[in-house]
């Protein structure tokens, strides 16, 4: 072999092997040290509590502090009195906000219900504003707060059929599955649900474009639960199996045309494998993630009184 050809055979195994360790050390972040990353964001943030800086009586409406215990954890919400003029209540609201957010994110729409003639717990999530401390675990604990303040509201006075429960973002997907564990609610208004796991952690975080490799999700989330102490996996995450189970309960979804995070063709997904026939979904034009009321509250308005109107006539 000559000297020419050596070089040529010795230059391309040098290059061979810096790809082959190029790649073994990018296989090695993606798979070993960024679902870390991914998971230690998500605590982290999860860990600080949006503080509470509204006043109800500011917007022309009375509240009351409210408490109540369950799976070991102090929740905190607002009573809400319908703004019955007729004296007429028209039935219960339960009402929480998305992922690291309070019960401020969705006060326009606890002020809509009770000038509406609605009553409403409007509540932090678990692990939110003025609640107690809890891993973010996507809905599938968080459901269960929908379950506490139902009960507290049956042992008290003011409890009034019927009982809807309303969600935006994760909230929504609490509202979902806590309706399948509980029969006795009426209804589910679902704003902005995120179909799964990669939802999020493809447009929210740094695992982004790697959430599409082989097995990345799932390292993720083991990692989470590792530095959480939760033991969720991919389908505990999953939305679509939920919504299957939701039978005769009415549900209408609002999903905004430009959210980024809960994409409208999910959402759309969410809808139609939903087994209820008493089923709505309202696009919002134009709306981001967060925009779903705000964009547009006439249209919002008038969907969410038409389904509970009609909800009213079934009962």
């Amino acid at each position: 072999m000559s000297q020419s050809n050596k070089n040529s055979h010795l230059i391309l195994k040098l290059v061979l092997g810096l790809l082959i360790l190029l790649l073994t050390g990018g296989l090695f972040f993606i798979y070993s040290i960024l679902p870390e990353k991914v998971a230690k964001s998500i605590v982290d943030r999860a860990k600080v509590h949006k503080p509470l800086e509204l006043v109800p009586e500011k917007y022309g409406i009375k509240h009351e502090d409210v408490s109540a215990q369950g799976d070991g954890i102090t929740l905190s919400g607002w009573w809400l009195p319908a703004d019955a003029k007729d004296k007429k209540i028209k039935g219960t609201v339960l009402l929480t906000h998305g992922a690291f957010k309070n019960r401020e994110q969705v006060f326009t729409r606890a002020l809509f219900l009770v000038k509406t003639g609605y009553q409403v717990l409007l509540f932090d999530q678990r692990g939110c504003g003025a609640s107690g401390d809890s891993p973010l675990s996507g809905g599938v604990y968080e459901s269960n707060d929908y379950l506490i303040w139902t009960n507290f509201l049956k042992a008290g006075p003011h409890f009034k059929k019927p009982l809807i429960y309303y969600g935006f973002s994760m909230g929504s997907m609490s509202a979902l599955r806590a309706a399948v564990k509980n029969e006795g609610v009426d209804a589910v208004i679902a704003d902005s649900p995120l179909a799964n796991l990669k939802s999020y952690v493809s447009r929210r975080t740094m695992g982004g474009k790697f959430s599409a490799f082989p097995g990345f999700l799932n390292r993720c989330l083991r990692a989470y639960d590792f530095l959480s102490g939760l033991t969720l996996t991919e389908d505990d995450m999953d939305m679509m199996p939920v919504v299957q189970q939701l039978r005769e309960t009415p549900v209408i979804y609002f999903t905004g045309e430009g959210d980024d995070l809960a994409k409208s063709e999910e959402v759309r997904k969410l809808f139609e494998k939903t087994s209820s026939r008493r089923r709505r979904l309202v696009y919002v034009p134009d709306a981001g993630h967060e925009e779903t009321y705000d964009k547009y509250p006439i249209i919002y308005q008038k969907s969410v009184r038409e389904f509970l109107a009609d909800l009213e006539k079934k009962k």
